[in-house]
């Protein structure tokens, strides 16, 4: 799953795609990799309690940023 993610991000900016057309689906990409990342290689997934939210908080936050920042160089 995590190669084809990685695939597709890569494709998508070898078939020409740029700007926005290619931010929303790496971005997806890029989350759903980080979940599967805070899920099975840090074990976090039956983990009750605040530890997986910061870590995923701190993924939606890093991925925020990029958005925005994106966006603010486009304007």
């Amino acid at each position: 799953m995590l190669l084809t993610l990685t695939a597709l991000s890569f494709g998508l900016a070898e078939a020409g795609m740029s700007g926005s057309a290619v931010l929303i689906p790496v971005l997806l990409a890029t989350l759903v990799k980080g979940n599967i990342v805070i899920d099975r290689f840090m074990a976090l997934r039956g983990v009750k309690g605040p530890w997986r939210w910061i870590v995923l908080g701190w993924l939606l936050l890093v991925l925020g940023l990029i958005a925005y920042a994106f966006q603010l160089a486009q304007s």
